[in-house]
C-alpha cells in the first residue's frame, strides 16, 4: 500500500471515529453538524462575513446560506447588515449560541484527556501542521484545476 492509499485509508477511518465520537456528546442537538461555525464566530469575537466564514470553513456561499437560516431558526446566531459592504451580511453569535460554547468547551477538553493520550505536544502539533499542508496543497490543486483524473485513471 502506498502513501495516498495509506492516508485516505487512516484519514478516512479517524473522521469516522471522531463524528461518531462527537455524535456521543452532541446526541440529537441542534447544532451537532455546524458547531465549527459557532467555533470560528467565537475565534473572531462572536461575529464574522459570510464570506469569511465561507472562505475559513472551504464551504460554498450556496451551501452556507441554508447552514446560517438553520442556526438562525435554532436562536444561536442573527444575522445584520455589514456597514462596511452593504452586500455582504455579518454573523453574530446569540446570548445561546455563546451558551453553548461551554459545551463544546467540555467536550474538547474530553477528547484532550482520553482521545490523545500517549501522543505527544509535538506529535499533535506536527498532525496539525501536516493536515494544513495537506489541505492547502489540495486547495490549490482544485482552484488551479490541476486535477486531471484522466491520467489518474
Amino acid at each position: 500500500m502506498n502513501f495516498g492509499e495509506e492516508f485516505s485509508l487512516e484519514l478516512k477511518l479517524a473522521n469516522k471515529s471522531y463524528h461518531q465520537y462527537l455524535s456521543k456528546f452532541f446526541g440529537q442537538s441542534d447544532i451537532r453538524q455546524h458547531y465549527q461555525i459557532i467555533i470560528q464566530l467565537s475565534r473572531f469575537g462572536g461575529r464574522m462575513t459570510q464570506k469569511m466564514l465561507c472562505r475559513n470553513l472551504n464551504i460554498e456561499r450556496s451551501n452556507m446560506v441554508p447552514i446560517i437560516d438553520t442556526l438562525q431558526n435554532n436562536g444561536y446566531v442573527t444575522r445584520e447588515m455589514n456597514n462596511k459592504d452593504r452586500r455582504g451580511k455579518l454573523v453574530l453569535l446569540t446570548e445561546k449560541g455563546n451558551k453553548i460554547l461551554e459545551s463544546l468547551e467540555t467536550t474538547f477538553q474530553h477528547f484532550e484527556a482520553n482521545i490523545i493520550q500517549g501522543l505527544t505536544w509535538q506529535e499533535m502539533y506536527n498532525c496539525i501542521r501536516v493536515l494544513k499542508v495537506i489541505n492547502m496543497n489540495l486547495g490549490d490543486i482544485l482552484s488551479e484545476d490541476k486535477l486531471d483524473l484522466t491520467t489518474a485513471m
